[in-house]
C-alpha cells in the first residue's frame, strides 16, 4: 500500500459516510439504506466514497411510478443520485418480485448511474438476485429470486453481505486525502460541543441530588480568560 493510501476500516467507513449523508440532506429515515449503498459501491471498486467529496446539499427526490404493467415497472427520479434512489428502486423490484415471480425495474432521470451497479449485493441481502442492465439514461433492474442465501450466523452474513466481507476482515484502501476531506466535512453532522451536550457523551458532572448540571469546568475558565 502506498503512502498516500489509508486502509479504513469498515466500520469507521460506514460512520464517515452517514455522517455526509445527513449533510447532504437526505430525509432521516434513509440514512442508513443511502448509507450503505454508498458503502457497498465502494466496496465494489465503483468509487462511492468519491461520489461524496464535495457534494452539494440536495438532490433528493421520490422515485415516481410511470407506469405498470405486470412485472415490469417504469420509474421516474429526474436528478436523483443513483444512490439515493436505490434502496427504494430494490424495496418496488422485491416487492415486485414477490407478487409476479420477477420484476423488470426501468428508470429514468438517475444520475451517476455506474453506482447503481450496488443493487446486485444489495438485492442479494434481500433474497433477490439483481442484473443491472439497459442504458446510462434509462438503467433496468431486472430482479428474480435467488438461489444463493447467505447463512446466518456467517463471517459474510455479519460484515452484511458477501461484497463487505473482505472490508471487514482487513477494511478498505482508500486514498488518504479523499479520506481526510471526507473525516474533516462529517465532523459538521455532529452536535455542537456545549455543556449540554457534552451531558449526553460519555462521563457527566452531577450536582448534590439535581442530578446533571449544564456548568461544565471547562467551559467556565475558558470563558473567564
Amino acid at each position: 500500500m502506498s503512502a498516500g493510501t489509508l486502509r479504513v476500516s469498515l466500520r469507521e467507513t460506514r460512520l464517515v459516510t452517514e455522517r455526509i449523508v445527513m449533510l447532504l440532506g437526505v430525509p432521516k429515515g434513509a440514512w442508513p439504506a443511502v448509507r450503505e449503498a454508498v458503502v457497498a459501491a465502494e466496496a465494489l471498486g465503483l468509487e462511492g466514497l468519491a461520489f461524496l467529496d464535495g457534494r452539494a446539499p440536495g438532490g433528493w427526490v421520490t422515485p415516481e411510478i410511470t407506469g405498470e404493467d405486470g412485472p415490469l415497472i417504469t420509474v421516474a427520479a429526474p436528478g436523483a443520485p443513483a444512490p439515493f434512489a436505490l434502496p427504494a428502486l430494490l424495496d418496488l423490484a422485491v416487492a415486485t418480485l414477490a407478487e409476479h415471480g420477477t420484476a423488470v425495474v426501468t428508470v429514468t432521470g438517475l444520475t451517476d448511474t455506474a453506482l447503481l451497479r450496488a443493487a446486485g449485493p444489495l438485492g442479494a441481502r434481500l433474497g433477490a438476485h439483481v442484473r443491472v442492465s439497459g442504458t446510462e439514461g434509462a438503467p433496468v433492474l431486472e430482479t428474480s429470486g435467488s438461489t444463493t442465501a447467505i447463512p446466518a450466523g456467517s463471517r459474510a452474513a455479519m460484515a452484511g453481505g458477501e461484497h463487505l466481507l473482505e472490508a471487514a476482515l482487513h477494511g478498505l484502501a482508500v486514498p488518504a486525502a479523499l479520506w481526510w476531506r471526507l473525516y474533516h466535512r462529517s465532523n459538521e453532522a455532529l452536535t455542537e460541543d456545549t455543556p449540554l451536550s457534552r451531558n449526553h457523551a460519555g462521563a457527566a458532572l452531577l450536582t448534590g441530588g439535581e442530578g446533571l448540571t449544564e456548568t461544565d469546568p471547562d467551559y467556565v475558565a475558558e470563558a473567564a480568560s
